[in-house]
C-alpha cells in the first residue's frame, strides 16, 4: 500500500464539523480507509498541533472530548514518527514553514503517493505531489 500523508489542516477539517471543508475531509478519509491501494498517514506532530488548535477553538471545558476524538482518530490511521532524518531534511528544505518542511520530509522519506492539504502554496518543490482532498478523490481513486 502507498502512503498518503494528511496535512494537519485536513486532520482539523475531519475532526471539526464546523470547518468549511469538513465533508471533503470525511469523504477522503473514508475512501482511503476503504482503499486497498492507499494508507492514510498523519504525523505525530499533527496530533499535538490539532490538540492545541481544537482546545483553543472549543475551549478548556471540551478538552476531554478533544483528547478522546484524537485518541480514536490516531487508531484508525497510521502515525509517522518525528525522526532525526525527517528533521534534518525539513530544516534543509526550501519550505518557508517548518511544519510544511516536516510534512514534506515525511512524505518524501516514506515514498508517499501524495500529500493531501488545503494549502495550495505549500509543497511546490516536493518530489511528492500535493493536492486537495477533492482533487485526490478525482485523480487518484
Amino acid at each position: 500500500m502507498a502512503d498518503v500523508i494528511l496535512d494537519t489542516n485536513i486532520v482539523l477539517d475531519y475532526l471539526s464539523a464546523t470547518r468549511e471543508k469538513h465533508l471533503e475531509a470525511v469523504d477522503v478519509l473514508e475512501q482511503l480507509l476503504e482503499s486497498d491501494r492507499y494508507e492514510p498517514v498523519i504525523l505525530a506532530a499533527s496530533i499535538k498541533d490539532a490538540y492545541y488548535i481544537l482546545c483553543r477553538h472549543f475551549g478548556a471545558r471540551r478538552e476531554a472530548l478533544v483528547r478522546e476524538r484524537l485518541n480514536v482518530f490516531r487508531r484508525v490511521v497510521s502515525v509517522a514518527e518525528l525522526s532525526l532524518d525527517v528533521l534534518d531534511r525539513a530544516f534543509a528544505s526550501d519550505e518557508p514553514d517548518l511544519e510544511d518542511g516536516i510534512v514534506r520530509a515525511t512524505a518524501e522519506l516514506r515514498g508517499a503517493a501524495a500529500i493531501i492539504t488545503r494549502d495550495r502554496s505549500a509543497y511546490g518543490s516536493s518530489a511528492v505531489p500535493s493536492m486537495t482532498a477533492k482533487d485526490f478523490l478525482e485523480q487518484m481513486l
